[in-house]
Order: structure tokens, then sequence, then C-alpha cells
């Protein structure tokens, strides 16, 4: 049995020379001896040395009486019987228990969906408020009434504002009390893992560090700032921080939001996996009633009287079957939907507009705001459009018309955006010479005529066609002007035969002069290839086939196979890859083999498709899936060239809009008066807010642009987006040549205003730890108390060297004496 060390008990211990470690119990308690000499051996030479103390006693003078004799004999026995005792060296041998003081990590959710002020419009909704707010006993739970006067003050309480209370609460005390039995470090995350507090708690103290002190110091460093939150990635973060200590556990607060990161249940795995049990208390409403306009998906830029796909996803939260209206505006178009919510996920709402004129334009998706919602700020969203009146002059080179090239022409010849002209290096010469003919009789031998296309799309063509001086005219139209060059592969020539030409470099993968396949009819060959989508393809806009990303993923996994890619080394080093070949065959120690790469080629861009078998895309569901794809690469290319104005000054960015936060990095082809490369070591920009019509011109921030190696006249800048609105970048070499941007609000945490109550149960639950609600936080410190491991140690006192049992020896020793000068014996 298990027993607490009792004061006397202490005090015997201390004496005898231990000193018992404060809160340890007794599990075990026994004397041992540990002496060469057996319990025979003293029992022999006890009873010999007793019988010679009773002889001698025997032969005293007459005058001692029979008591006093017995007394002094015993009392004699006694000391030589403790003496040879001592030769046993007798132990006290204790076997004590207590609990290692271990480290409890407390991680704040710090993301802006906290500063969301919930409608508690339910009585068990209010009630939890009152508990965290301290107006309500929290040991009696949702069982008690909330009087009316109470109500109005918890009913929109923001969930910072309800985890601050809960910290600070002197009623329900949960730092102090957990301070007492735990050390305590403190954590805020977002996107990434900041440290608010660390440190040991001296056990028992209120008012220090474990106190209110402590409690107040943590609730104001919590001001939900941050714009993303990555749960999964944060609790992986803190177990990698906290490696190699005694973990009691990790107590998670946080609304289960997750718009980022790794998946949070892979991180609750690996806590199970490293035995660390999570504590999740959950905050805010499980069901809260609000419209949510989750995307607008619509391309960023487009062109004058060509219809646009509009795509809005909207979600009505604890509102099925109510009705509304998602509104559509672009400029003074209007258009309007009625929906009606089915409260299962969300629904797609899709318009098409066609723009009646050029120039920028906001897009915005809305829904009228509701009484009783959560949030409003989620009921609209925003898209800066561009429109432009010009068309996309694509030149389409091949040497054959292999099944690619026939699809690929007729596609591009039905897209009005795209003003197309062809040459078939086998084809016969009469083809150009028809009426309103595609084909040109020879690819373009004159610098000018190969200025004039944005886009230059090379197939299966054999280099001898194409000079070193043509070669020459594609690398500066798409380093020097802003085109575009895209390579699609064959089984003749491209791409191993171009290994040793001017195009080499350009191109985004590396790969031997080896020799073609041409062993396989132009159809390919038996063994399907089904690609994969990489990370950057999944974000990519060129392979974006719908707008919900996992409808998205869903697609590519279900596209039909391929049946030929062309073999490549490895990306070069500032290439992105799209789409890969997944065989491991067909790996390198660099990783999966790139089937589509793409990379910045000076102002321009080149892209290599290493398959000539997309056109396989479209079996079983007609022109939907090839067509989008080699539309929105088209456009992807030759937009740069098109919006490029100036081309004196042409300044390019990765993209049009970008969250606040995010980095922005600017390219900048500069060019003299007379047309030569800029060399000067420094260059500086001006990134500020675009004035309004008739308004002041905005303060400005210079950012310094530096030249890029071996590339004359291009620079590279980088800056942070700031807060929300319109931008316009400029150089100082010529500032009437803006590159036009926006900044956007990021809306992640807007996107679920739920408490995700199944994952953080199911997180708690994997991990052996427990979720609460503030009606059960009042027992989370006796829980984590009852799960304390308790340390077996042993405790041994040699009482054959104790001072203590020395000075009984000599007490007994004393009291004969007395008792003999007493008896006038010697």
């Amino acid at each position: 049995m298990v027993q607490p060390f009792p004061m006397m008990t202490r005090w015997i211990l201390q004496l005898l020379g231990a000193t018992p470690d404060a809160g340890t119990e007794i599990a075990r308690a026994s004397i041992e001896f540990r002496g060469a000499l057996g319990w025979g051996g003293w029992l022999f030479w006890t009873s010999l040395l007793g019988a010679f103390v009773y002889w001698t006693y025997r032969l005293s003078p007459v005058h001692l009486g029979r008591g006093r004799r017995l007394g002094l004999t015993g009392l004699r026995c006694l000391f030589l019987s403790l003496l040879l005792l001592l030769l046993l060296r007798p132990v006290a041998a204790f076997t004590v228990e207590g609990s290692v003081r271990r480290l409890l990590v407390v991680l704040f959710d710090n993301s802006a969906s906290l500063k969301i002020p919930d409608p508690r419009v339910t009585p068990e909704d209010q009630k939890r408020a009152a508990i965290a707010r301290g107006v309500l006993n929290p040991a009696l739970g949702l069982n008690q009434p909330l009087a009316a006067a109470d109500v109005q003050s918890v009913s929109r309480l923001t969930r910072l504002d309800l985890v601050r209370s809960v910290i600070e609460n002197p009623r329900l005390d949960l730092l102090p009390r957990l301070g007492r039995q735990f050390d305590l470090a403190a954590y805020e995350f977002g996107q990434g893992v900041g440290e608010i507090a660390a440190g040991a708690t001296p056990p028992g103290e209120t008012n220090g560090p474990s106190g209110a002190t402590l409690a107040a110091d943590w609730a104001g460093r919590l001001d939900a700032r941050r714009n993303s939150t990555a749960l999964g990635d944060s609790l992986r973060e803190v177990a990698n921080r906290k490696r190699g200590q005694p973990l009691a556990g990790i107590l998670l607060i946080t609304d289960g939001a997750n718009n980022s990161g790794s998946p949070p249940l892979e991180a609750a795995d690996r806590l199970k996996s490293e035995g660390i049990p999570l504590y999740a208390y959950g905050v805010g409403l499980t069901a809260p009633r609000d419209v949510i306009v989750g995307s607008l998906f619509a391309p960023e830029v487009t062109f004058v009287q060509e219809e646009m796909e509009v795509t809005v996803r909207v979600r009505g939260q604890g509102l099925a079957g109510e009705a509304a209206t998602v509104k559509l505006q672009l400029g003074d178009l209007h258009q309007e939907q009625p929906i009606r919510f089915t409260g299962t996920g969300e629904q797609v709402v899709s318009f098409r507009i066609i723009p009646p004129r050029e120039g920028e334009f906001e897009l915005q998706a809305s829904i009228d705001p509701r009484g009783d919602e959560a949030v409003t700020d989620n009921n609209s969203r925003k898209q800066r459009l561009k429109v432009i009146d010009a068309r996309i002059h694509v030149l389409l080179v091949d040497e054959a018309p292999r099944w690619e090239f026939r699809y690929l022409q007729a596609m591009l010849l039905r897209d009005r955006r795209v003003q197309l002209k062809c040459f078939l290096a086998e084809g016969d010469p009469s083809i150009s010479r028809t009426e309103n003919s595609p084909y040109i009789s020879s690819f373009p031998s004159r610098r000018e005529e190969l200025l004039k296309y944005d886009l230059v799309i090379l197939g299966d063509l054999d280099p001898r066609f194409i000079t070193p001086v043509q070669q020459e005219y594609v690398n500066e139209l798409v380093s020097k002007f802003g085109g575009a060059l895209l390579m699609v592969a064959g089984r003749r020539h491209t791409p191993q035969a171009y290994r040793r030409t001017g195009l080499y470099s350009m191109l985004p993968v590396e790969f031997e002069g080896a020799s073609v396949d041409t062993s396989l009819p132009s159809g390919g060959g038996d063994h399907p290839i089904a690609l994969e989508l990489t990370g950057a393809g999944r974000s990519s806009p060129i392979l974006r086939l719908d707008d919900n990303e996992a409808r998205n993923r869903e697609i590519w996994q279900q596209m039909p196979p391929i049946y030929w890619v062309s073999k490549v080394s490895r990306p070069k080093p500032a290439a992105e890859v799209l789409l890969v070949d997944p065989d491991p065959a067909r790996e390198s120690r660099f990783g999966k083999m790139p089937v589509v790469a793409l990379q910045q080629y000076g102002l321009g861009q080149v892209m290599f498709v290493g398959t000539d078998n997309t056109w396989r895309w479209r079996k079983n569901v007609g022109d939907a899936y090839y067509t989008a794809f080699w539309g929105q690469l088209v456009q992807r290319l030759a937009l740069p060239r098109l919006l490029g104005g100036n081309k004196r000054v042409q300044i390019t960015a990765d993209r049009q809009s970008y969250l606040a936060g995010d980095r922005v990095t600017l390219y900048a082809r500069l060019y003299s008066t007379a047309f030569e490369a800029v060399q000067e070591p420094v260059v500086k920009g001006r990134f500020a807010r675009r004035a309004a019509p008739g308004g002041a011109a905005s303060p400005s921030t210079e950012v310094l642009l530096r030249p890029m190696a071996d590339q004359a006249g291009l620079y590279r800048g980088e800056f942070i987006a700031g807060a929300p609105g319109d931008y316009q970048f400029t150089v100082d070499l010529d500032p009437n040549s803006p590159l036009d941007l926006s900044v956007v609000e990021p809306q992640f945490e807007l996107g679920d205003t739920a408490m995700n109550e199944p994952l953080l149960r199911q997180m708690a639950q994997a991990t052996g730890g427990a979720f609460f609600r503030e009606e059960d936080l009042h027992r989370l410190p006796d829980l984590l108390s009852s799960k304390t491991e308790k340390v077996r140690s042993p405790l041994e006192v040699e009482l054959w060297s104790s001072p203590l049992v020395f000075l009984f020896l000599l007490g007994v020793a004393t009291l004969e004496w007395v008792i003999r000068k007493l008896s006038y014996l010697k």
C-alpha cells in the first residue's frame, strides 16, 4: 500500500541521515542485513555473552537485590546484543514513489479567425461564454441558470475574448492549478509558431509565474494577427522544439481551423508515436449561421467581346433551406442568380459575361449580409480583371502533320483570341499560297518578321530548318522582348537533336544528345503513362481544369493515360516542374522525370512539353480538358508580351494579384534611348498606391533592382506587398511605363467560421488526450494529474553506522553505569 511519509517518519529519517524528496510516498519498507555474520553466529555469541554476564552478576555482593541484579543483567545483555547486531550491518530499506516534474506546452491559436464575434443564441452557448467569463461556477457546468441581465454581455464575445477570459478566470484557476504540477511553456501559432513564455514554475506558487501575473501576460500577448492557420505544421514544430524533454502533453487552444500546411491528423499520429497526449480546448460555435462566398474563379486577363466564365462557390452555414441571391458585378455589368442553401457543403454558381471594352476593372461576387451572421467580411470576393483589345500571335512549327499538330492547330484556329500561322517543313509549298491560308512557306528569316509573334510553338522539327541566326532571333524574342517559346517533344528530333544548338540554353530541362526513339508508331507505345501533378502543378493556373482544388486533382488522377514521353535527365535549377512521370524506372537522383516544365528566360518564358500524346486526353470527354489545357497554356505564355507596353522598359511579375505580406519578385528588361542594354549596377524603382483620377499621388517605397548575371539589361528586385489596395511599380528610368499590381487581404480564416469539433476530438482521441469545452475545463488539471506517471526509487538508511544508533547504545551503557553507581558497584 502506497502512503505518504508522515511528519514523524520524515524527522526520524533525517536524524538517520536520509532526506526524502518532497511529494514522495512510501511504497514498501523493510529491514535488511548486509553483514558477513549470519543469524546463527549472532545467536551463538549473544547466548554465550549473555550467559557470561549472568554468571558475573551472580557473583555480585549480596546487598544487591534480585530485581536490580536482573535489571543490570538485562541492560548489559542488551548492550552486547546490539553491538553484535551491528556486525550484521542492518539497513532500513524503503521503496519510495514520486512523480517527475514534467513540462506542459500550452499552444494558443493566434489566427484572425479568433476575432470572429460568434452570435450565441442557444442557452448552452451562452452559458459556456458565461463560464469562461467567470459569471457562472465552472464546476456546475451547464446545469445552472444564467440571469437575463448577463445574456447580453456574453452573446457577441469574440473568440479571442473568450480565450483571454478562460486563462484569467480566478474561479476556474486554470493556470495556477496546472502550474502547481507542471512546468509551463506557452506558444502562439498561425502559419508559424512563436514563443510566448517558457520556464520552470515553482511548485505551489499562485501569484508568480503560474498565477495571475502569468495569465495576464499571456493574455496580453494574444492579438489574433496571423492570416492563416497551419495546425498540423505547428504541432510538429512544437514537438520538435521540445524533443528530449519530459512532456506531460500539449494543451491546444483553438477553433480547429486549418487552411495551410500538412494535415492535422498526420501530426496527431506523430504525437501518438512519441507518446505526447493532446488536450484540445475548442473555442467557438460548432454551427454558427453564416453566409460564405468561398471563392471567385476567373482569369486575371481576358479579351474584349470574349465570353468569359466566372465561377463562384458559396456556402450557407446553418442556413439549410434559406434563399439568397448571388450578385456579380464588373464595371457597369450586373448579373444575379438566386440560390437556396442546401446546408451540405459548397454550391457552385456559374456566370458568363462578355466584357464590352478594354481597361482594368474590379470583378466582385457578393451576397447581401444577414443580421444573424457570425461575420459579414466573408460575404464577398473581389478580383482585379484586365481586359485587353488584342490577339495572340502564335507561330506553330512542325516537320510533319503528326496527331498532336493536327489537334493543336484545329484548337488554335477555333480560338478567336489567337492569330495563328503555321510552318510545316514537309508540307506542300502550295498550301501557303491559298487564300486566307494559315500556313507560311518557311520559318521567318528576318528578325522583324519573327518579332511579330508572341509565342513560337516548336514541334518535332529538324534543327536544319532553323539556322543559327534564326535561333538567335528566337532567343531575342523571348529574352529581350518578352515573347515565349514552347517546345513540344517528338520522336524524330525534339528535344535531343537540339542538344548542341543555340536553343538548348533556353530550355527548362537538361538531356543527353542521344538518338531519339523512332521505333514507335506516331500514336505511341503499349505502356500507359498516367502523369502526376507536382506541388507547383497543383497551384498553376495552366493546369487548373476545375476551380475546386480537390476536384482538379481528381480530374488529373483520372485523366486518360498517354503512351510516350521524351527522356530527359533533370530540370534546370530555375525551372518549375508541373507534371512528372511517376514511373520509378525513369527516376534519376534528381527525382521523378519532368514531363512539363517552365522557366523564366530573360523577360519571357520557355516551356517544355515532353510528350506528343496530349491529344489522348480527349478520350470520352471531347475537347473539354484538351482545349482548357492548351488555351490556358498559350494565354499564360503570351500575356507577358501582350501586357509589356513600352518595349524599352519591360517590367514583369509572376502574377497580377498578391496577398498582403507576400513577397513580390519583379524582372525588368531595360534599354537606353538608343535601345542598348542598360549597364547600371543598381536601378531604382518605386512601389506606390495607384492615385485616383485627379487625386494626389501617394507616398512611394523605393525598391532597388540589381542586374542578373549573363543577361545584359535584365534586372531583378523584391519587396513585400503592403496593405490591400491597387498599386503601380515604376522604374526611375521611365516613370511613364508602370506595372499595375493589386494587393488583397487574405480571407483564409473566414472560409469556415465553425469550430471544427470533430477534427479536434479525433486528434485528441488518437493521442490519448481529451477534448474540452468550457464546462469541462475545470476537470483538466485533475485529469492531467491522474495520468502522471509514477517513478519508484530505492531509499536505504544504514542503521549500523547511524549516529542515532550509537547514541542509543551509549544511552543503554550510561543507564547501566548510573544504576551500578547507585548500587555502589565498581
